[in-house]
C-alpha cells in the first residue's frame, strides 16, 4: 500500500481493535466500534496481525488487547507499548478459568499486567482473583462484562433474525452440540501418545460425545444434529466419524448466537455456549458421561440441566419436544438460582451494557493528539502468519450490514465512513 499524506486528527482518539477468531469476536468488536464512533473515536479494526502492523504506522492511541498466553502476550503488549499506545485489555478467556494458578502465571503475568492501563473484568470473581494475586494492579481492574454477552440481550437479538431464519429453513428442527476437545482433537492432529491427565480426560469426553451423538441420530431420525467444534479443533475427525449419518452436520461457520437461537436445544460439556444459551433463554443440557473434580468446568455446567447417561439425554429431548419445558415451576426456579450464581462471575447482568461501561472508561484516558505522515506499509508478515480458520475474510459490506441493523434497533442513522486500508483491515470514523 502506498499512501503519503499528512493528516490532522481533528480531536478524534484512535482505538485499535484486533480480532483473532472472527466467528467468536467480530460481532462484539463491531458493536463496541459502532458506539465508540458515536463518541468521536476513530477505529482501526481487522485481523489481529494486520492491526498490530497498522498500529506501528498509524498514530498512538488505545490498543485493545484481547488476552493471550505469555509468549503471545509479550509480543503484543511490548510492541504496543513501544509505539506509545495506551493498553487496555478484556481477556476473552477471563470468564471460565480452569486453573487459577495457571491463569495468573500464563495469561495475567504481572510483568505485562502492570503495562495495562485498564483491565476490563468479566465479573467480580476474575477481578478479585487478579487483585489478590497482584494487589498493586487491582486499582486498574474494572468490572465491565463483555460486549459478546451484550449481544445476548433482548435489545440486540434482532441482529440475528435473518440468519436464524435461514438456518431454520435449511436445517429444520435441530439440536446444536458444541464441543471443546482441542487438547485431544487439535486442528493439527490428534494426540495419542504420552497424554497428560487433562488430555486423557478430554480424549475420553471426545469419544463419549461421538458415541452419544451417533445414538441420538439413530433414535431421532426426524431431527437434525449440528456439531459445532471449537475453533481450535479438527473438523475432519468429526466428518469421518459421522460420514454415514445423513442427519448430522459438522459446521463451524458464523457467530454461535445464530445457531443457538435457531436450535431447539443445546448440548455441551463445560463450554461457554452453555452460559450463552442460558442467557438467550434456550434449553441447554450438559452431558457428563465422566466427571473429574480436577478437570470439570463448573460455571457453564452449573447453568445447564445435567445428563449423566445417553438415556438421560433421551429423556431430556423427549421433555423438550413435548413442549412442557418453558414456563414451568422447575424451569423458573432453575433460572433464578443460576442468575444469582452467575452474578459473581459475570458483571453484566445489570441494566447497563458492557460496551457502555468500557467506553465510559476509555473516555477517561488522555492521548496526545498529533498529525502524522503515512508512507508505505508492509503487511506481508501479517499475511504469512494468517491462520485461515481463525479469520478468513472481512468486507466493507459486512461491517455496513451490521451497523445498519444496529441503526434499526436504535432508530437512528449513525453516519460513518468505512475505509478499507488493506486486506482485512478497516478504518471507521464518523462523517
Amino acid at each position: 500500500m502506498n499512501r503519503n499524506m499528512d493528516r490532522n486528527l481533528d480531536g478524534k482518539k484512535w482505538i485499535y481493535l484486533p480480532v483473532e477468531i472472527k466467528v467468536r469476536e467480530l460481532d462484539a468488536k463491531l458493536l463496541l466500534a459502532y458506539y465508540a464512533v458515536k463518541e468521536n473515536y476513530r477505529v482501526i479494526i481487522g485481523e489481529h496481525r494486520i492491526v498490530e502492523i497498522a498500529s506501528v504506522y498509524y498514530p498512538n492511541g488505545i490498543f485493545f488487547s484481547k488476552g493471550y498466553p505469555n509468549h503471545y502476550r509479550k509480543r503484543v503488549i511490548s510492541n504496543a507499548k513501544k509505539e506509545d499506545h495506551i493498553l487496555v485489555e478484556l481477556d476473552e478467556e477471563g470468564l471460565i478459568i480452569y486453573d487459577e494458578s495457571k491463569y495468573l502465571t500464563e495469561r495475567m503475568n504481572v510483568e505485562f499486567l502492570e503495562d495495562i492501563e485498564q483491565e476490563y473484568c468479566w465479573g467480580n470473581f476474575q477481578k478479585e482473583m487478579i487483585g489478590t494475586a497482584y494487589p498493586q494492579c487491582k486499582k486498574n481492574c474494572y468490572i465491565t462484562g463483555h460486549p459478546r454477552f451484550d449481544l445476548l440481550n433482548k435489545k440486540f437479538r434482532s441482529l440475528y433474525n435473518d440468519s436464524v431464519l435461514r438456518l431454520q429453513n435449511k436445517y429444520g428442527d435441530f439440536i446444536l452440540i458444541n464441543t471443546r476437545f482441542t487438547n485431544y482433537n487439535h486442528f493439527s492432529g490428534m494426540k495419542n501418545e504420552n497424554l497428560e491427565p487433562n488430555t486423557a480426560y478430554i480424549k475420553d469426553l471426545y469419544y463419549s460425545f461421538i458415541r452419544m451423538i451417533k445414538d441420538l441420530a439413530e433414535k431421532y431420525p426426524s431431527l437434525n444434529f449440528v456439531i459445532r467444534p471449537h475453533p481450535g479443533e479438527n473438523l475432519t475427525s468429526y466428518q469421518k466419524a459421522f460420514s454415514r449419518n445423513s442427519n448430522i452436520f459438522v459446521i463451524r461457520e458464523g457467530n454461535v448466537v445464530n445457531w443457538i437461537l435457531a436450535s431447539n436445544l443445546i448440548i455441551h460439556n463445560g463450554c461457554t455456549t452453555g452460559i450463552e444459551a442460558f442467557l438467550l433463554e434456550k434449553p441447554v443440557l450438559t452431558y457428563l458421561p465422566i466427571e473429574s473434580k480436577d478437570f470439570d468446568v463448573d460455571l457453564p455446567n452449573k447453568m445447564s440441566f445435567k445428563a449423566y447417561s445417553v438415556s438421560e439425554v433421551f429423556d431430556f429431548i423427549d421433555y423438550i419436544t413435548s413442549n412442557r419445558f418453558i414456563h414451568n415451576v422447575e424451569y423458573e426456579q432453575h433460572v433464578r438460582n443460576n442468575e444469582n450464581f452467575l452474578s459473581n462471575y459475570y458483571g453484566g447482568l445489570d441494566d447497563e451494557h458492557a460496551y457502555e461501561k468500557i467506553i465510559r472508561l476509555l473516555n477517561k484516558l488522555r492521548i496526545k493528539n498529533e498529525s502524522f505522515s503515512l508512507g508505505e506499509i508492509d503487511f506481508s508478515i501479517g499475511k504469512k502468519n494468517k491462520i485461515k480458520y481463525r479469520f478468513d475474510s472481512l468486507t466493507i459490506k459486512e461491517i455496513q450490514t451490521f451497523f445498519t441493523k444496529i441503526d434499526q434497533i436504535e432508530k437512528t442513522i449513525n453516519k460513518v465512513s468505512i475505509r478499507k486500508l488493506a486486506e482485512n483491515l478497516f478504518e471507521i470514523s464518523a462523517l
